[in-house]
């Protein structure tokens, strides 16, 4: 019997998942410094503010009530007045020793660049079903696994107390991005209902999983060795 649609979709994400890339495996050692770990955080910040908008485009596209009502949670968890999740790691990059202030100036990665320019032109140019499996599985749902390997490395190694505000960021994510994450992938099922829909959404979360990799590349050459990669990405 050949395996599910949902076992697809995990097992694609899994064949790249950033959660085995090596620069998490050194802050999992604490093998890092927080200055290191503070300079992904800046590159995520400049990736999150383009998934927030790929999002909100993505909403004011699609039909589905669900679909919509769905982004539009999301969107509100992260944009908490209270507690915004971007204001979370400005919180965290302070406290490793960086400006707060600097975070949205900081220097967006060519790596990065890639994943915000792959993420633009998967909103404009992909069936919205492939659009949002691209988002939701081939990215949000890794940060779920990438979050339970980072915290509980920041009580062991970076002297943070579980609880710390200043790692909320990830602690939060842990907790949140359980119910999303399922979530995501009910909706990702439900409306991929052909096979043409199903092959663009493993297409789509398979791209997402190299152009986030690329993206982890950059981060581990400028955070390690002071300079982004000029080698051919895998």
């Amino acid at each position: 019997m050949g395996s599910s649609f949902h076992d697809q979709l995990v097992s694609t994400r899994d064949k790249k998942h950033s959660k085995n890339h090596p620069f998490f495996e050194l802050w999992v050692q604490g093998k890092l410094t927080k200055e290191q770990t503070a300079l992904y955080c800046l590159q995520h910040y400049h990736y999150v503010c383009d998934y927030l908008n790929w999002m909100a485009y993505e909403a004011s596209q699609i039909p589905q009530r669900d679909v919509k009502a769905y982004l539009f949670e999301n969107l509100g968890d992260e944009e908490n007045p209270d507690d915004r999740h971007l204001d979370m790691l400005k919180d965290y990059v302070a406290a490793s020793g960086l400006s707060r202030d600097n975070v949205e100036t900081s220097v967006v990665l060519v790596g990065t660049e890639g994943l915000q320019n792959w993420g633009w032109r998967m909103v404009y140019q992909k069936p919205w079903q492939a659009a949002v499996a691209g988002m939701f599985i081939g990215l949000e749902s890794q940060f779920l696994d990438i979050c339970k390997k980072i915290v509980p490395a920041l009580r062991e190694h970076y002297g943070f107390a579980g609880g710390d505000r200043r790692v909320r960021f990830f602690e939060e994510h842990v907790r949140a991005d359980e119910i999303h994450g399922a979530r995501g992938f009910e909706i990702v099922e439900k409306y991929c209902n052909t096979a043409e829909l199903q092959a663009s959404a493993l297409k789509a979360v398979e791209a997402a999983t190299i152009r986030r990799w690329r993206y982890m590349n950059g981060i581990y050459w400028f955070a390690v060795h002071g300079k982004e990669d000029d080698t051919p990405t895998v």
